[in-house]
């Protein structure tokens, strides 16, 4: 009895601090989401699809998409302050501002991040994947088909560089406030501004017979999808783009990220 007593007493003292045991940080209000239902979709892969040495448009293939939750705006400087200071995430060089997006993050930071958020929300969060960035962005998404595909390479890298040209003088290296952009018809904010989001989604090539058949794969999980404008290839470790590691195309203004959850 007497050691039960001790035992419970202790455990009392824990609870409240006791013998410098500070308590238990209390759970985070999850952040404020828009749900996307589960539904049939198209998706054009972000993979590179080639004949031979002859590259084409992947084909848009019907997949099924499972229902998850997703972030109505992008993390912001003060919430990803908040995993610094409790030694979760890589401090970055920019000061916390007022309902400004996290940029200068890498892939690993993200996730990171992602990690925090779910052990402080008892919650399980996560990068999207490609197809799901897509599918919320709705009528801001872009899915990079040039519909170049005839046998001439030079028709597909001429309508390349038009496509690079028109993109290149509409970068906005400006921080901006969060909502600037907008919200889609979804309800989402800042979707396809000046900061592009990291994906699960990793780089990958595959190979087609002239019959269309697939005959080899290559996946490379070093260089991730980043969406946007326009998808980015970029190297995972890289926090600033426009100082080098985008693996093709147009660096991205800024990298930044949001979060989903799966839907039960």
């Amino acid at each position: 009895m007497l050691r039960a007593a001790l035992a419970s007493g202790l455990l009392a003292l824990a609870a409240f601090g006791g013998f410098g045991l500070a308590p238990s940080a209390p759970r985070l209000t999850p952040p404020e989401t828009v749900s996307i239902p589960p539904g049939p979709a198209l998706y054009r892969s972000s993979a590179e699809y080639r004949i031979g040495t002859r590259r084409i448009d992947p084909p848009p293939s019907p997949i099924e998409i499972r229902g998850f939750d997703i972030m109505a705006g992008q993390v912001t400087q003060e919430e990803y302050a908040r995993c610094v200071a409790e030694g979760a995430c890589k401090a970055t060089t920019r000061t916390p501002g007022a309902h400004l997006p996290q940029t200068g993050v890498n892939w690993s930071d993200a996730t990171a991040y992602a990690a925090w958020l779910s052990e402080r929300t008892g919650q399980d969060w996560r990068l999207p994947s490609d197809a799901e960035w897509l599918r919320a962005a709705a009528e801001r998404g872009f899915d990079g088909a040039l519909g170049a595909e005839g046998e001439n390479p030079s028709d597909r890298w001429l309508a390349s560089y038009r496509s690079e040209v028109d993109r290149r003088g509409s970068a906005d290296l400006v921080p901006r406030p969060s909502g600037h952009f907008g919200r889609n018809s979804l309800g989402l904010r800042d979707l396809a501004g000046n900061v592009w989001e990291w994906t699960t989604s990793c780089d990958e090539k595959i190979s087609l017979s002239s019959t269309g058949e697939q005959i080899a794969s290559e996946r490379f999980c070093g260089v991730r999808v980043a969406q946007g404008k326009h998808r980015a290839f970029m190297v995972d470790f890289i926090r600033d783009a426009r100082s080098g590691g985008c693996a093709a195309g147009i660096p991205p203004d800024f990298l930044g990220f949001r979060l989903v959850r799966d839907i039960p």
